[in-house]
């Protein structure tokens, strides 16, 4: 899993209105510090601390050959009118943190699978 690249926060969230996020499902289009459009898998969500952590994945970047896959982390939030929030995560000590919890909420979901 990676931390962040840049402080990519203003973003679009292309999915119907009230839907649950599901693994993978949801395109989140993040804007980057040059201004430029980055489309992102959202592969999940994590709650750390009574924080939301938003996991997820440049579509650029995802590749079914690949072994392994940049994941990025981002502090989530909505607003009363539903506005979501991407905000970096810069805290190396936070981020291996999330990590970790990000690590064992997938191996519990590939358990279940199996």
């Amino acid at each position: 899993m990676a931390g962040n690249e840049d402080d990519t926060h203003d973003h679009q969230h292309e999915h119907d209105e009230n839907c649950d996020h599901e693994e993978g499902d949801d395109i989140v289009t993040l804007v980057d510090a040059d201004g430029n459009e980055v489309d992102n898998y959202w592969l999940g969500q994590v709650e750390l601390d009574d924080e939301q952590f938003a996991l997820l994945c440049p579509v650029a970047e995802m590749d079914e050959e690949a072994e392994a896959t940049n994941v990025y982390v981002y502090h989530y939030s909505e607003d009363e009118d539903g506005a979501e929030s991407f905000e970096a995560v810069e805290d190396e000590e936070l981020l291996a943190r999330v990590q970790a919890a990000a690590e064992a909420m997938f191996a519990e979901g590939d358990e279940e699978e199996a």
